[in-house]
This record gives structure tokens, sequence and C-alpha cells, in this order.
């Protein structure tokens, strides 16, 4: 079953959580630098010139949206077990679909919601915008 481990946890065998869709994981932003230069339609791109050549990023975002299996009744214990385990916690994410690499950052509960039959929650990371190779041999976006 595809899912995400959030530290030591695996979003289906710890919790039974099946992913409704693959994870949103979005490209970090470069961080940019220009100046407009007055009275022309000139901007000067200072983006690379003070981190020698180098690109820097801000922060990516990762969404997961996942259905909760088991009875009506172990929803709120399910609930609170998860907010306990990841809620405002720091950590590495790894996807199951790309089990070599991890993303590390702080992970928030962001939604639940239920009916009588199911019940979905969102899980979301602002993440470091590079992932980790896992066997430490580097980093990639």
């Amino acid at each position: 079953m595809h899912g995400v481990t959030f530290g030591t946890k695996h979003s289906y065998t710890t919790w039974g959580l099946w992913l409704k869709s693959r994870p949103e994981i979005s490209p970090p932003k470069p961080k940019t630098k220009l100046i407009q230069v007055p009275g022309t339609n000139t901007v000067i791109d200072l983006t690379e010139s003070l981190t020698g050549g180098e690109v820097k990023y801000e922060p990516r975002q990762i969404r997961c949206e996942f259905c909760v299996i088991g009875g009506r009744s172990n929803w709120p214990s399910v609930y609170s077990y998860i907010l306990n385990t990841l809620h405002g916690k720091r950590m590495q994410i790894i996807m199951d679909d790309d089990p070599d690499y991890y993303y590390e950052g702080r992970v928030a509960v962001d939604q639940w919601e239920s009916d009588e039959v199911t019940a979905t929650i969102v899980i979301t990371a602002e993440v470091n915008p590079y992932k980790t190779a896992t066997d430490g041999s580097g980093v990639s976006l």
C-alpha cells in the first residue's frame, strides 16, 4: 500500500490511512533579487551574485490527503494519536514512491472531516527546499 513515512510512523501500517491521491509536493521557489534601474526598462538580476553563483530557494510545501480506514468509533482515537505524534513536530518524511530520498521539515495536521461513512485527514509540511538521499550521498531538487 502506498503511503508516507513521517519520522518512524508509516501512514498505512501505523494508522491505516489510505492516500486519496498522490502527495502534492510544490517545487521550491527561487529566492531572487532584482533591481530596477531608475529611469530605464533595465532590471539587474543579483540573484546569484552574493551566493557564489548558486540559486537559493524558499522552503517547499507538502500536502497529503488520506482516507481513514476502520470503524467510525475509532476515528477520534486515530485523530488524537496522529495529532500527538505529528502535529508541530520537525521530522523526516519519506514517500513510498521515492524511497531513496527524504524531506525534512515541520508537520501539521491541517484538516479532519468525517461523515457517517468516511473520514478524511490532511497532513501538511513545510520542508527544506532540497530532498536528501537516504544513503547520505547528496541532495536533489
